[in-house]
């Protein structure tokens, strides 16, 4: 759900699901994904995808995420742009519900989100900037979040805490969470509208190069939902997390 996408955004999975070597370029591998959306009757949502990311010069692939980055960072320059398209994992199936209403709504599925982002590299960690918009109309999404490595050897392995906030238009947030006229009446649910909502964020990744050519990569996130959200009939609590780990072979 885009909701949840907000809370994990995807380019914090790209993140973790690809991390390239200066001599490798291209990576195949396979990850696992387990989600939990706070929707009503529903268990937590565990799936498997495949790994293969790629990184050029400007062009990348990382899992779920294409860029293009519009300029190169440096010692000098720490500033950083790129123009993504990115999708999220996040769905709602009815019949995944044990409830019986929920099981009578309308599924949302998958979506993907054309994005500017920018990032700004300092001796004090990195900060993340970006502003994306649902390629199906849907509307759009901002987040912000500053990450701090804890590595002293990065080339070996990485773990980076983050904290950040997302803006999720109403839109969005209807997608996911709102109930229409027509769902009501069909489920019994009360009719709900959703509103554009902010929500703060945690996140735990990293990797670890188990040798030379096999990467493991791993990320933990959790989000507070907005009361424009968590009081949708739809939603069962304040929280929503995801768990991501993968492996890779880097050529």
């Amino acid at each position: 759900m885009k909701i949840k996408k907000t809370a994990v955004r995807l380019s914090a999975i790209a993140t973790l699901l690809v991390v390239s070597s200066t001599q490798a370029q291209w990576n195949l591998g396979a990850g696992g994904i387990s989600s939990d959306a706070s929707y009503r009757g529903v268990d937590r949502d565990n799936f498997v995808i495949p790994v293969v990311g790629y990184e050029g010069e400007r062009l990348y692939f990382r899992g779920l995420e294409l860029g293009y980055r519009l300029n190169q960072a440096s010692r000098r320059s720490p500033h950083q742009w790129a123009v993504v398209v990115t999708g999220a994992p996040f769905r709602f199936r009815p019949n995944d519900s044990r409830d019986p209403q929920m099981r009578l709504l309308d599924s949302r599925s998958f979506s993907a989100e054309l994005a500017l982002d920018y990032q700004f590299s300092t001796p004090f960690g990195v900060f993340d900037a970006r502003a994306g918009h649902d390629i199906r109309g849907n509307g759009h999404r901002l987040s912000a979040s500053y990450a701090y490595p804890l590595s002293p050897n990065p080339r070996k392995w990485q773990l980076s805490p983050s904290i950040g906030v997302s803006y999720i238009s109403s839109g969005y947030t209807d997608y996911y969470y709102g109930v229409s006229a027509t769902e009501a009446e069909r489920s019994g649910l009360a009719e709900y509208g959703s509103q554009d909502a902010f929500n703060p964020n945690l996140r735990l990744s990293g990797y670890y190069r188990i040798d030379e050519r096999w990467n493991l990569f791993g990320a933990i996130s959790a989000s507070r939902l907005s009361s424009k959200i968590a009081n949708s009939p739809m939603a069962d609590g304040r929280y929503i997390s995801t768990a991501i780990l993968a492996v890779s072979y880097s050529f």
